[in-house]
């Protein structure tokens, strides 16, 4: 008989992100300096990562993720800015001279083909991350943004076809009881940064994570709580013609 795994109950839910938020929160308050909100960002990856490793084995034991399937990491990735300059701080510590180099070349071209894109086509394109080594596995593993960590299938043959066909329905190999444990913490790491002014608009992974490995300055502007990059690495860069639209919200993943 197969035991259907039961889903975490609203009130556990809330009480996750409410506890996210009140602890993350607190060590928001206390930054001063970048390698402070590194640290601080550093205890809210791992909490993600916990809510994985706490999850009911029976719950894990749908995941069909493993090492090297790399079908999901050809979609673009919707992030904030926190998540960008964690994650260039995990390469500027990690990657000798020669990787940060060839990593800037793959990243600018993806910038490039990214600003190439007309509006509402990003969220079909496919490109393989410019963070995959060649056996398809992630050079940033603990340094991988929310949308990465939270992510995982029950058949890779469904994330296969989704990454050769975007009108694929994806959905239906998510794995809910999975899912709302990692986006109650995950939500809640937002909320909290959110919350004391930091940059909260929708950014291209690979675009803003050239800009920040090539212009120092980002990380200053963000910490002031300004934005942290230019308009053109936003999911959806503002139409010239039409200033005033309505920002677009950060993707569930």
């Amino acid at each position: 008989m197969v035991t259907v795994p039961v889903p975490l109950s609203t009130v556990r839910r809330f009480q996750m992100f409410d506890r996210t938020v009140q602890a993350m929160g607190e060590r928001l308050h206390t930054v001063r300096a970048p390698a402070q909100m590194m640290a601080a960002l550093a205890w809210g990856m791992e909490e993600l990562d916990q809510a994985y490793t706490e999850a009911p084995a029976g719950v894990k034991a749908l995941v069909a993720c493993r090492a090297g399937c790399d079908h999901c990491c050809s979609v673009p990735v919707d992030v904030q800015a926190h998540e960008v300059f964690f994650a260039a701080d995990h390469i500027q510590r990690h990657f000798p001279p020669t990787a940060l180099e060839q990593l800037l070349e793959r990243l600018t071209c993806h910038r490039h083909r990214v600003s190439r894109l007309t509006a509402g086509t990003r969220d079909h394109s496919r490109q393989p991350c410019a963070l995959l080594d060649g056996g398809g596995a992630c050079t940033i593993y603990a340094g991988r943004p929310e949308a990465c960590r939270c992510h995982h299938s029950s058949n890779a043959a469904v994330c296969a076809a989704h990454e050769a066909d975007p009108t694929v329905n994806l959905t239906k190999v998510l794995i809910p009881a999975l899912r709302v444990r990692l986006f109650a913490v995950r939500m809640g790491l937002d909320e909290a940064i959110e919350t004391v002014g930091f940059d909260e608009r929708a950014y291209d992974f690979g675009s803003a994570l050239h800009e920040a490995l090539t212009n120092s300055l980002c990380l200053v502007a963000w910490m002031r709580r300004q934005p942290a990059f230019p308009d053109s690495c936003l999911t959806e860069p503002p139409d010239a013609t039409a200033p005033d639209l309505p920002k677009k919200l950060k993707l569930a993943g």
